[in-house]
């Protein structure tokens, strides 16, 4: 269920109203925006039902980790979860900046934590090297923010150089993290199931780049404004350049259609992580993009921890 809202939440919220709501009548304008509320809340409460399991599941003895490991993440974990509960069913008028930004070191700090319990397992190379680009990916964006806030302040003049060589290198780590996740996935070419995904996984990439395409030719120069507000991305901000995106998204979204389409429950753990990294896209800021985010990188640690149990039995 959060997979379905956190893609109905990009495809509504972020896509369709911000880029031809001034071509939609008033009552088909209302019927999206209603679909879109609906569709975050669905993402933000589905996500924080299975947030709580995971957190659950990291805090028991059972998940081996230090204690000092289980305490930091149940505490950062349950200090989070009732903030964004709040936000979410309180009027917007009530939330105030340094409450968001509350959230933002909050969810933060328990993708950290999350991370280094995932590669404590010591997984497989695939999923550890995930769990490595998404450590990167993450601190760098939080780096950059840090720093354009503080730089901002002390009207620092190197402050917008450093803020986007941290952002870019972290952005540049999020989109290699379905590359990453492309080498734990094995695809069964001979079966039927097998040829199914991949003509599935190439209808996929080809569907994005064609959408990308028509986007592109549909706002012409709006796209870098646009492709930001959904996704986040700026490393390729020239206009003629933008397009390219279409290349790590097209792998990215392949990639997905394979880890869930998988028999593996494991892999298809990945897969809906991927769904939920692409849809949130890269250094969220919202309350609810930063949920999905955090619910996806715990996602990618338990499967690390299975995947190592599995090792570990076998041997």
């Amino acid at each position: 269920m959060a997979v379905v809202g956190c893609a109905g939440d990009l495809i509504i919220n972020r896509i369709l109203l911000r880029t031809w709501a001034s071509d939609l009548s008033r009552e088909a304008f209302l019927q999206l925006e209603r679909w879109g509320t609906f569709s975050r809340n669905l993402a933000v409460v589905s996500g924080l039902v299975a947030l709580s399991f995971c957190l659950s599941a990291y805090g028991s003895r059972k998940s081996e980790l230090p204690l000092s490991a289980r305490i930091g993440i149940m505490g950062f974990g349950w200090a989070l979860i009732p903030i964004v509960v709040m936000m979410t069913f309180l009027p917007l008028a009530w939330t105030r900046v340094e409450l968001v930004l509350v959230i933002a070191g909050l969810a933060h700090a328990l993708i950290l934590l999350l991370i280094l319990a995932g590669i404590h397992w010591r997984s497989t190379k695939a999923i550890s090297s995930t769990l490595a680009l998404l450590l990167v990916a993450y601190v760098s964006g939080i780096v950059s923010l840090i720093v354009t806030l503080l730089g901002g302040r002390a009207l620092w003049e190197h402050t917008a150089r450093l803020a986007f060589a941290f952002r870019w290198s972290g952005e540049l780590a999020f989109l290699a993290v379905p590359i990453a996740v492309g080498f734990a996935v094995g695809i069964p070419w001979r079966g039927a199931r097998g040829k199914s995904t991949l003509v599935l996984a190439t209808i996929a990439a080809l569907g994005v780049a064609a959408g990308m395409v028509a986007w592109r030719n549909s706002v012409g120069g709006d796209l870098t404004n646009l492709f930001y507000g959904a996704f986040r991305l700026d490393f390729l901000a020239d206009k003629n350049a933008i397009a390219w995106y279409a290349v790590p998204l097209s792998i990215g979204w392949a990639v997905t259609v394979v880890a869930t389409l998988s028999k593996d429950p494991t892999l298809r753990q990945v897969g809906a992580a991927l769904v939920l990294l692409l849809c949130t896209g890269y250094a969220p800021r919202t309350p609810s993009a930063l949920v999905m985010s955090v619910l996806a990188v715990a996602l990618v640690s338990r499967a690390a921890v299975a995947t190592a149990l599995r090792r570990r039995a076998a041997e």
